[in-house]
């Protein structure tokens, strides 16, 4: 009764499934809720988990929130890919991907001012629908009518609500920075 140690091992579990029942939630709002005339869905989840590794970045230990932010990629992105129908890590592979290199670019700057959020999510958009083009898509892609059909609307859909969605996370995750 008096270790701690079991304490701490439930303590890690109730956060870890807090987070995956947290990226459920925002992939359940992005799939139903949000989505526009035209088919496409403001992709909460990439923001939210790109927010998160640039707010990482002026952590005190970087390396704990990159972990965490990891973690709601695949969270999130297997929530996606079963809400979605689409085969099981696309959409995960696809945000991973997209985080590692917004971390790796973003590992040595200062997250100041309101550039630096928009084109972080400018460059994890664009990637994470090249990495969705290429591993649903089958056969051959016409890329220049897909970059101006698909991926163009997504990615203005995508950094329309970037900077208030940036400055909530920012706002909740306040006290573990």
């Amino acid at each position: 009764m008096g270790d701690s140690q079991p304490r701490r091992l439930e303590e890690r579990v109730v956060h870890e499934l807090s987070r995956l029942v947290g990226m459920l939630v925002l992939a359940l709002v992005q799939v139903t809720l949000l989505s526009t005339p035209l088919g496409f869905s403001v992709p909460l989840v990439l923001i939210v988990v790109i927010s998160g590794a640039l707010l990482s970045m002026g952590a005190a230990f970087p390396d704990v929130g990159v972990q965490r932010v990891l973690r709601w990629a695949l969270y999130g992105g297997l929530t996606l890919d079963i809400l979605a129908a689409t085969y099981l890590g696309t959409h995960a592979l696809a945000l991973l991907t997209a985080t590692l290199v917004v971390v790796v670019l973003a590992r040595r700057i200062r997250i100041e001012g309101i550039m630096i959020p928009l084109l972080a999510v400018l460059i994890a958009s664009v990637i994470y629908e090249l990495v969705l083009a290429l591993l649903i898509n089958r056969g051959m892609i016409e890329w220049s009518t897909y970059a101006l059909l698909i991926m163009l609307p997504s990615i203005l859909i995508t950094l329309i609500p970037t900077l208030p969605i940036f400055f909530l996370v920012r706002w909740l995750l306040r006290n573990q920075l």
